[in-house]
């Protein structure tokens, strides 16, 4: 049975056979030597079957003995290294083959090639060091390594291009812009190294970029990022595009949260939570720094850690007293905010544009449900799309009679809450702007109804949750003399039922949603048809309620069935 150090030492082996490699293919590319092309194809052939050696063993090590679980870390970068190393030694293989195409040898020195593999020596000379000592400081240098590469390639490109446009030989141009993809594809195998040498020692599968955008807005906030000191946990997976983490020390420094993705969501979350911080101060996390990125499309956020739970987790956990007292909460904070923010000027949120916007992610999941249409013995079921392309027209004399600050994402996964202390906090506030509360009220109510939880008790306490919720909304729209609520309620409850397929993985689930999202498109259209006052349209709140799987008891049967079958017409 292989054991640790026979995997690092294989890993070692692997990294200096790859050295040799890169070493044979740049006199293969310079000298143009044929002579050596049997040599480096026999020590790529090498390099293969060693990878599949060492793989062999840490796949072994990890199926046959008990070992902690920082081992089977260890053992699966060690296999993820190899596996690179092995594409390495393909990738440089390649410059033999490209090396036959050049009509002039001598074409290449105008281009500095060996500026390339310096830089793949350098980063292939730091891998067994960063392994053997656990260092990540060296592991970001592979980073480097391949940042300077991208450099090189930037520049060899430009230059390339010129040539071409000059009307240069196209066969030396085009061998040599392969030649330089090759060499700048290793860069990008270097990096995944330095990563899950990272992975390895932090026991987290964190991007270079990322930990290093983490280690700027510590310093930021006057810490420093030491891999011996830091705890980094993921936490609160979702589909925004963003990396998210509660970093700690083991000296018990105060946490943070770090957040990495998208700039352009960053800034406007940034943004966000200090205006958020003027309207209702400790409401939202506190920003403690914001990292740019090199080349402007991601950045970082460092955030005050808030140790509470979402509501979500609350109501999926079957605490219900917790989950309906932090819900009210919620709305009344959510209601208040609306109040103070209140500005008499119409405003138009466009919810079927939304639907119609994310129609595609939906089809993809769902195919079947968003396409179906036909008949039903006298009555004509349109297609989806052509029902919410009418829903549109009707919509567009629709508005909400005056703004409010609205979060924009407001969802029981963004809501956090301690009942210990009874503290509410909103996050990710990326969304939020000036626009019709009816956005908020409406998200949140399917986000509600859609949690996968499907016995007959449980369900009957979601129904109840929505049913507050919208009792609540009611309570402020009749407040502020909203006479169009209930029409522009209906539109946005059939955009979340539709979008909210995205998210739901029971069909039969799905196609509830997709039902009733046609009885209130269908409805509206019924209603706009008819030329009718918009401050006359009402719709049943049992379109909130979600029947439990199996046998329903219900208090009044009568209302359900005959509910039911209004639905089932939809």
């Amino acid at each position: 049975m292989p054991q640790f150090e026979d995997i690092k030492d294989g890993v070692k082996l692997l990294t200096r056979e790859v050295l040799q490699v890169a070493m044979e293919a740049r006199d293969i590319l310079f000298k143009k030597d044929p002579s050596k092309s049997r040599g480096l194809y026999n020590r790529v052939a090498y390099v293969n079957t060693q990878v599949a050696l060492v793989q062999k063993e840490t796949m072994d090590m990890v199926f046959t003995r008990t070992s902690p679980a920082k081992d089977s870390l260890f053992l699966q970068a060690m296999s993820s290294i190899a596996s690179r190393l092995d594409r390495i030694a393909d990738l440089l293989l390649n410059l033999d083959g490209q090396a036959g195409y050049l009509v002039d040898v001598g074409f290449l020195k105008h281009y500095r090639l060996e500026d390339f593999f310096q830089e793949i020596f350098r980063g292939l000379e730091l891998i067994h060091p960063a392994i053997e000592k656990r260092d990540v400081g060296l592991a970001v240098k592979l980073g480097q390594v391949e940042e300077r590469l991208d450099a090189l390639y930037a520049d060899r490109f430009a230059r390339l291009i010129g040539e071409f446009s000059n009307g240069g030989g196209p066969e030396n141009l085009v061998t040599t812009l392969m030649i330089i993809h090759y060499l700048e594809r290793a860069g990008d195998m270097l990096l995944e190294i330095g990563e899950k040498i990272i992975y390895f020692i932090m026991g987290e599968n964190i991007k270079l970029e990322q930990f290093k955008a983490l280690g700027a807005g510590l310093k930021a906030t006057g810490q420093n990022l030491e891999p011996g000191r830091l705890d980094f946990r993921s936490i609160w997976g979702g589909r925004s595009g963003c990396r998210i983490g509660v970093v700690g020390t083991q000296e018990g420094e105060k946490p943070v949260l770090f957040k990495h993705g998208p700039a352009f969501k960053l800034t406007m979350e940034r943004e966000n939570l200090e205006r958020w911080a003027t309207l209702r101060p400790g409401l939202t996390p506190q920003v403690k720094a914001f990292v740019p990125h090199r080349e402007g499309q991601e950045a970082a956020l460092i955030l005050e850690f808030i140790p509470s739970r979402t509501l979500q987790a609350f109501f999926l956990e079957n605490t219900p007293l917790e989950a309906l007292t932090g819900l009210k909460l919620a709305m009344e904070t959510m209601i208040g905010l609306w109040r103070s923010t209140k500005e008499d000027k119409p405003t138009q949120a466009g919810f079927s544009r939304q639907a119609e916007s994310r129609l595609s992610e939906a089809t993809t999941l769902y195919p079947q449900l968003m396409s179906q249409y036909g008949a039903l013995g006298q009555l004509n079921i349109p297609p989806l799309e052509k029902l919410l392309n009418q829903a549109k027209t009707y919509e567009a004399s629709l508005k909400a009679p005056f703004t409010v600050r609205i979060h924009g994402d407001f969802n029981l996964s963004n809501l956090l809450y301690n009942p210990t202390t009874s503290r509410l906090h909103f996050i990710d506030l990326y969304r939020s702007r000036e626009s019709d509360y009816i956005q908020d009220i409406s998200v949140m109510l399917v986000s509600i109804i859609r949690l996968p939880v499907f016995s007959v008790p449980r369900r009957w306490q979601l129904t109840q949750a929505a049913l507050e919720t919208a009792r609540l909304a009611d309570q402020f729209a009749h407040e502020m003399g909203d006479r169009e609520y209930e029409a522009r309620l209906a539109f946005g409850l059939a955009r979340s039922f539709v979008t909210s397929t995205r998210f739901i993985m029971k069909e039969q689930l799905a196609a509830l949603f997709v039902a009733r999202a046609r009885y209130l498109w269908d409805k509206l259209v019924g209603h706009g048809q008819k030329g009718l006052d918009w401050a006359s349209f009402k719709f049943s709140r049992e379109i909130l309620n979600v029947p439990a799987e199996g046998p329903v008891h219900d208090i009044n049967p009568k209302r359900r069935s005959d509910n039911a079958r209004s639905l089932g017409r939809a």
